[in-house]
C-alpha cells in the first residue's frame, strides 16, 4: 500500500482517449469502499462524459477546475449534508 502511495500523481493533461468502462467500474468501487465519518457515506457520484457538460464544469471554479475541460470523463461527488455534519468542500 505505501508503495501505491508513493507513486501517486495528478494528472491535468488529457488525451481524447475514452476510459475502458472496467476501469471506471474499479474507481467507482473504490470510492464507495473509502472510509467515512461514522460510516454514514454521505456521498453521491455523478459520472460526466459529455464535452460541453465538462466545458462547465471546467468554469465552475475560480480557480482549480480549469483542467476538466479536456477530460474524457470526471467524477462529481456530491454529499448529502443531512447524512453527515462533517462534510468538507474545497
Amino acid at each position: 500500500m505505501i508503495e501505491l502511495l508513493l507513486k501517486r500523481r495528478s494528472i491535468r493533461k488529457f488525451t481524447a482517449e475514452k476510459i475502458v468502462p472496467e476501469t471506471v467500474g474499479k474507481i467507482i468501487e473504490a470510492a464507495l469502499r473509502a472510509p467515512s465519518s461514522r460510516g454514514f457515506n454521505p456521498w453521491e457520484f455523478i459520472l460526466v462524459d459529455d464535452p460541453d457538460t465538462l466545458g462547465k464544469l471546467a468554469k465552475a471554479k475560480q480557480h482549480g477546475s480549469e483542467f476538466l475541460k479536456n477530460a474524457p470523463l470526471a467524477i462529481v461527488v456530491c454529499a448529502d449534508s443531512t447524512k453527515s455534519d462533517v462534510w468538507i468542500s474545497s
